[in-house]
């Protein structure tokens, strides 16, 4: 009988640790500032519900063109969803022909691009390296 306890106590810990470990990758949201050479910018995130909002407003400096634009996490029809927040937030949806993903470490977060839609001029981008502001 002292076996049964052991073993939900040790799921009770694992599960607390599991929550515990969500919890601090959630500390996403906030603006950051866009540090590709050649490029100035921002980029914000909000929570929407258990999703997120993601604010875009990039430009070119040799050239002007921008990015401007606001898309959401990507939904779990199509093909978005995360397992946890230590996975990669995917951002678009079928609706505006975004498609990105970002990872985050620390204060960093990289912008990996699929598809930039019809959001972007012909130079503008968004995809790269952005750092949080404090």
């Amino acid at each position: 009988m002292s076996k049964g306890y052991l073993a939900a106590g040790l799921a009770a810990a694992a599960i607390s640790l599991a929550l515990s470990a969500t919890c601090e990758a959630k500390g996403v949201a906030g603006r950051y500032a866009y540090v590709e050479p050649g490029y100035e910018g921002t980029m914000t995130i909000t929570q929407m519900g258990p999703g997120y909002a993601f604010a875009f407003k990039t430009k070119n400096k040799s050239n002007g063109q921008m990015c401007d634009f606001k898309t959401y996490e990507t939904p779990i029809d199509e093909g978005g969803g995360r397992v946890n927040d230590d996975a990669p937030a995917k951002g678009g949806v079928k609706d505006d022909g975004i498609k990105f993903a970002i990872s985050f470490k620390g204060d960093a977060a990289v912008v990996d691009v699929e598809s930039k839609g019809d959001e972007c001029g012909m130079s503008g981008y968004f995809g790269g390296h952005y750092r949080k502001a404090k």
